[in-house]
């Protein structure tokens, strides 16, 4: 797989963690919210330095707008708009292999 590929998905993992961690839910549990939020802040931020300027910019603006930045395509759709790919698309050996967007609604896809 894609190294900036892996680094969009474990960096919306860590998005989504630190927005279960911020829940009010997460605080009625007892747990130490400040030293686990500031743990997987600092881990966030590694990733995202791995990640080129543009992408980052395209994966916040996808984040916005979708609430997530990835989306997993599972037989030949896109888990985001439910969209069934163009068979040339999803037919191309490499899957994976570079980063690529849905040609229907432009958010960064991988191939489960």
């Amino acid at each position: 797989m894609d190294a900036i590929l892996e680094n969009l998905i474990a960096l919306q993992d860590l998005d989504n963690l630190c927005k279960e961690i911020k829940s009010p839910e997460y605080k009625k549990l007892g747990f130490k919210v400040e030293d686990r939020l500031a743990t997987v802040e600092k881990a966030r931020d590694e990733i995202r330095k791995r990640i080129p300027e543009p992408i980052l910019k395209r994966y916040d603006k996808l984040k916005g707008r979708y609430k997530r930045g990835v989306a997993p395509v599972v037989g030949g759709v896109c888990l985001n708009c439910f969209v069934h790919l163009p068979i040339a698309f999803v037919s191309k050996p490499g899957k994976n292999e570079k980063v690529e967007t849905c040609p229907n609604c432009g958010i960064f896809i991988y191939w489960k």
